[in-house]
């Protein structure tokens, strides 16, 4: 017997079905699973920014043959600029 997939709005859905017939307080657990899994989607694309950042700078140091002073002093200026720019 072959299991048939189903997409993850299929589950999604299947789980929203089952909290609604359970009632409010099945709603009211889901909706905090909801928030606490977009906070760990914030800080997971955060790390992989910041990450970005640091492979960049690397790649800017070697290229130019920076010293670690010169290459730092270059990212602060960028954070600074992209900060005020946000301002």
């Amino acid at each position: 017997m072959r299991r048939q997939r189903h997409s993850f709005d299929d589950f999604i859905a299947e789980i929203e079905a089952e909290a609604h017939a359970e009632g409010p307080g099945a709603l009211a657990e889901l909706e905090a699973f909801r928030c606490w899994f977009a906070q760990d989607r914030r800080r997971a694309r955060t790390e992989a920014r910041i990450d970005r950042g640091f492979e960049t700078l690397a790649e800017t140091q070697r290229r130019n043959a920076l010293s670690d002073e010169d290459a730092t002093a270059l990212a602060v200026r960028a954070v600074r600029e992209i900060r005020a720019e946000r301002r």
